[in-house]
C-alpha cells in the first residue's frame, strides 16, 4: 500500500473514532446537562481556552488569568492556542469547535510523522497500515486490568496518563500538537540531509518551544545524547551545531518557566502514581520494541533511526524510574510511539498479519477508553446552569475584570469570558488559600460585612451567587453594595444569579490601596 494512502486511512480511522465520541457527547448530553468539551483533564483545558480567548480578542502575548489582573502582564506566546483563538473568531467564537477542527490536522501531522520514522527504521512497505494502525491505537494492559480487576484507575497508567498517542487524539489536542512536533524535529535533524534537514529541525524546534516546551527539552536531550551513541566524537559538533539555533527559543521558555512569577504552575505536572503502576502500562509495548534488536538494519540511516528511538525510550523510562521534580510526568506524554514503533519494526520479519494481530491485541485500552467516555459521568457533562453561568460573562465581562465564583463555575468563565478568576485552576500556588475562603464567602454564617471586604480586598467586577438573591445582593453584602443583577440562570436550587459593580464600579486597586464597595 502506497505511503500516502496508509497515512489518510489510519489518520480517518482515529479521527472518526475520536470525533464521533466527541459528536454523541456534544449533541446527546443527559437531562439537565451539557458537554464540558473534553473527556480527561478538563481543568487544564480550560486553562488552555483562556489563553485562546485572548487571541479571540486580539492578542499575541498572554496573560494568566488564573491570577488577578493586577498580578498579570502579557508575556506568554503560545503558536497553538494563538491559532486555535484565530480559528475560533472566524467560527463566531467557538473555541471547542476550533479545537477539534485543529485536532484533525494534528492528528494527521502526527500520524504522517509515525510513517516517516517507520521508514526510516527499515519497515517494508507490506507492514505500513498495520504498524500505523498499531502506533496510532496501541496501548498497555491497563485497560482489561481495569475490566477485570478491582485495581484503582490510578494504577492503569496507559488509561490515565497520556504515554500513547491512543489517549492523546482521543483526549487533549495539546498533547498531539506536541508529540507531532516532536516527531517531524525530531526526524528532520536525524534523517534529513543537509541543509534543509537543520533549517527544519530548527523550525519545527522553534514552533515546538512555543507550544509545549516540555517536549522540547526532550528533543534536545534526545538528539544529543542519540548522536553521542551513533557519532564518533569528533563529528559530534557538526551534528550537534544545528541545536544552537534553538538558544533563543530555549531561554524564552526557562524565562517563562523560571524567570517569570506569572507561571510557576507550569513547573507542576501532577503527582507520579507508584512506580508499580507503570509496568502493565509499558510492559507489554517493550517487550515488543525488544524484537527490533534482531530485525535486519538494512543501512546505517535505519541504524541511527532506531538508536535514536531507543534513546527517547530510555529517556523517558528513566524518568519513570526516577520520578524526578514536580513535572516529570509532562516528559512521558507521547512516549508510546519510540516504544510500538520500535516493536512494529521488531515485527517486520513476520507476515504483515502479525502486525495487524499485535494492533488488535494492544487496542485493548483504547476500547476501554471509549467505553469509558460513553458513560454519561458528570465530569464532562455538567449542570447546564453552571456552565450557563460561565456563558454570561462573555457578554458582561471586560479585559481585567475578576469574578467570584465556585471554583468549577470560575474555571469555565475564564475559557468562555474576558473574565479573570480568583478561584478556578487548583494548579495555582494558593489554591487552598483561595478555597477557604470562598468557602467562608458562601457559608450561611458569615456576615455580610466580611463578604463584602473579601470581595473589596480581591477588587472583585463580578459575583456569581445561588439562588435568586435580588436586584441587589443585600443579604449577601449588606445595603452600601455596588453590585447589581444583571443576569440569572436556571430556576429552584439550581439557579445562580450574576451581579456586576454598577457603572462606575471600583477597579482592582493598587497594591496596599483600598478598592471601593
Amino acid at each position: 500500500m502506497s505511503r500516502t494512502r496508509a497515512v489518510v486511512l489510519v489518520w480517518l480511522l482515529v479521527s472518526c473514532w475520536a470525533g464521533s465520541l466527541y459528536l454523541r457527547a456534544a449533541v446527546d448530553p443527559p437531562p439537565g446537562r451539557v458537554f464540558v468539551g473534553t473527556f480527561h483533564w478538563i481543568d487544564d483545558f480550560y486553562n488552555y481556552a483562556s489563553y485562546v480567548q485572548q487571541s479571540e480578542d486580539g492578542a499575541w502575548a498572554f496573560r494568566n488569568k488564573l491570577l488577578e489582573p493586577g498580578r498579570t502582564r502579557p508575556e506568554l506566546v503560545n503558536l497553538e492556542w494563538w491559532l486555535i483563538g484565530k480559528v475560533s473568531l472566524g467560527l463566531g467564537r467557538r473555541p471547542f469547535l476550533a479545537y477539534r477542527l485543529l485536532a484533525i490536522g494534528f492528528t494527521l501531522a502526527l500520524v504522517a510523522g509515525v510513517e516517516r520514522w517507520l521508514a526510516r527504521a527499515g519497515l517494508p512497505a507490506s507492514h505500513r497500515l498495520p504498524a500505523l494502525a498499531l502506533v496510532s491505537l496501541g496501548g498497555g494492559l491497563g485497560g482489561l486490568l481495569f475490566e477485570a480487576t478491582d485495581l484503582p484507575v490510578r494504577q492503569c497508567g496507559d488509561l490515565t496518563l497520556a504515554l500513547f498517542p491512543s489517549l492523546e487524539i482521543l483526549a487533549n489536542p495539546h498533547f498531539v500538537a506536541g508529540t507531532a512536533l516532536l516527531v517531524w524535529a525530531l526526524y528532520a535533524l536525524v534523517a534529513m540531509p543537509a541543509p534543509a534537514g537543520p533549517l527544519l529541525g530548527v523550525g519545527l524546534g522553534t514552533a515546538l518551544g512555543l507550544v509545549r516546551p516540555y517536549d522540547l527539552a526532550l528533543l534536545g536531550l534526545i538528539r544529543v545524547l542519540g548522536v553521542a551513541a551513533t557519532e564518533p566524537p569528533r563529528r559530534w559538533p557538526r551534528e550537534l551545531a544545528p541545536l544552537v539555533g534553538l538558544a533563543p527559543v530555549v531561554a524564552y521558555d526557562l524565562w517563562v518557566f523560571f524567570g517569570s512569577d506569572q507561571f510557576a504552575s507550569f513547573r507542576s505536572g501532577g503527582q507520579f502514581p507508584p512506580r508499580l503502576a507503570f509496568v502493565p502500562a509499558l510492559a507489554p509495548a517493550l517487550l515488543l520494541a525488544l524484537l527490533a534488536g534482531k530485525a535486519p538494519v538494512s543501512d546505517d540511516g535505519a541504524r541511527r533511526a532506531r538508536v535514536h528511538l531507543w534513546v527517547w525510550v530510555t529517556v523517558t523510562l528513566a524518568i519513570v524510574v526516577a520520578q524526578p521534580g514536580t513535572f516529570g510526568l509532562q516528559f512521558l506524554v507521547g512516549m508510546g510511539v519510540p516504544l510500538l514503533t520500535l516493536g512494529a519494526v521488531g515485527l517486520a520479519p513476520f507476515a504483515p498479519r502479525w502486525t495487524a494481530l499485535a494492533a488488535v491485541a494492544f487496542g485493548t485500552t483504547a476500547v476501554v477508553a471509549t467505553r469509558v467516555v460513553l458513560a454519561d459521568d458528570p465530569h464532562w457533562f455538567v449542570p447546564r446552569t453552571r456552565m450557563a453561568a460561565a456563558a454570561v460573562l462573555r457578554d458582561t465581562c471586560r479585559p481585567g475584570d475578576l469574578v467570584f465564583a465556585h471554583p468549577d463555575v470560575g474555571l469555565y468563565a475564564i475559557g468562555l469570558s474576558s473574565c479573570h478568576a480568583v478561584l478556578a485552576h487548583p494548579a495555582i500556588s494558593d489554591y487552598e488559600d483561595r478555597l477557604a475562603e470562598a468557602s467562608r464567602f458562601y457559608d450561611a454564617t458569615t456576615s455580610a460585612h466580611e463578604r463584602a471586604s473579601i470581595l473589596d480586598r480581591r477588587g472583585v467586577t463580578h459575583l456569581m451567587l445561588p439562588g435568586e438573591a435580588g436586584p441587589r445582593p443585600v443579604a449577601w453584602l449588606g445595603p452600601r453594595t455596588r453590585f447589581e443583577r444583571v443576569a440569572g440562570v436556571g430556576a429552584g436550587p439550581a439557579a445562580i444569579t450574576i451581579y456586576s459593580r454598577t457603572p462606575g464600579r471600583a477597579r482592582p486597586a493598587p497594591e496596599g490601596g483600598k478598592a471601593d464597595r
